[in-house]
């Protein structure tokens, strides 16, 4: 651990602050008087101010030296318990050398300042636990913002990876169906053929180029949707009507993630019969900030596997961008999904 309060920038001004207060804590509380020691006052200042020195200086030398192989020692236990039970150690040290260098300054037998060995103890433990008490603050406040960077970072990869599986999920047989139309046409309107392949080509370039990209502009992608929906009319004729009622000027403002118009259109096709008898109409249109796909409801007899596209898929990719939900609404006669839009942002 690197962040702690034994390593401050500004642990010198600490120790200075925090000798003065324990001077003047004990000094309006039991005076210069304790266990009938009688100090001067620049003297009991100078006593704690080496306590707090020896001590906080000794804490910081033992965990720039040992703080690794507590680390590996204690893998499953917070270092700061063994780190705590060394600084017991350092507190007798302290109040040693201390009091022994008091007892030489003042030209006195050791064994004669027992008294005085107690107060720099009581004075050095103190002082030790406040500062492993804020420690242990820091410490323990650091490794919970270490920890929800290490979540968010987990969740950024995950949704970017998620958000990248279901781009890449485009319908197989939607290239399939447009190879037997191709086929078809070939023989019958080659003018046709060549407008249907420069379609196809304009909507595979778009998901080729967009297959990096989180957000296209909505006209962007309108016009992909516009060269895939001529695809549909080729391929489906007269059974099948889309329209689509969006102005240059309302999509200048949105982005949209690539292909997801796509997706509601093409469950639309795959869920509902489409025939002559029973033309699928799809409306395309833009309602407050929502992008809407609307179609006709005739559903189809036998169920089709979606393959894990769809509603989901959708719900999945806008949740990665916006706050805002995905609606689906469905009536008797309709079924409707609402796509939030993400407003560009201004430059």
């Amino acid at each position: 651990m690197n962040v702690n309060i034994f390593h401050h920038r500004y642990r010198y001004l600490f120790i200075l602050l925090l000798a003065g207060y324990s001077y003047l804590n004990i000094l309006f509380t039991s005076g210069d008087q304790l266990l009938e020691i009688s100090l001067a006052k620049w003297q009991f200042f100078t006593l704690i101010l080496l306590v707090v020195v020896l001590v906080w200086e000794i804490n910081r030398w033992l965990w720039k030296q040992v703080s690794q192989r507590l680390a590996l020692s204690f893998s499953r236990l917070t270092p700061l318990i063994p780190y705590f039970l060394l600084s017991l150690i350092n507190v007798l040290f302290s109040s040693l050398v201390v009091v022994y260098g008091a007892a030489l300054w003042q030209g006195g037998a050791f064994m004669e300042n027992m008294s005085l060995l107690k107060l720099a103890l009581a004075f050095a433990f103190r002082i030790n636990l406040f500062l492993h008490t804020v420690n242990a603050i820091i410490y323990f406040n650091s490794k919970l913002k270490d920890s929800r960077l290490e979540a968010e970072r987990l969740k950024t990869i995950s949704a970017e990876s998620q958000f990248e599986s279901l781009r890449n999920q485009i319908n197989p047989h939607f290239l399939f169906n447009s190879f037997n139309v191709l086929t078809e046409l070939v023989h019958k309107d080659a003018d046709l053929a060549t407008n249907f392949i420069q379609q196809l080509s304009r909507v595979y370039r778009y998901l080729l180029y967009n297959q990096e990209s989180e957000i296209v502009s909505l006209k962007a992608e309108m016009e992909f949707v516009e060269a895939f929906i001529f695809l549909l009319r080729i391929r489906f004729g007269e059974s099948i009507a889309i329209h689509t009622d969006l102005s240059d000027q309302q999509m200048e403002h949105y982005t949209i993630p690539p292909a997801a118009m796509q997706i509601p259109v093409e469950n639309a096709i795959k869920h509902n019969i489409v025939s002559k008898k029973k033309p699928l109409t799809i409306e395309i249109y833009l309602k407050g900030d929502h992008l809407v796909v609307r179609n006709n409801l005739q559903r189809r007899q036998t169920y089709i596997e979606s393959g894990g596209l769809g509603l989901q898929n959708i719900q999945q990719r806008f949740a990665y961008l916006t706050q805002q939900e995905v609606q689906v609404e469905e009536s008797e006669t309709h079924y409707t999904v609402k796509l939030p839009l993400v407003k560009k942002v201004a430059v």
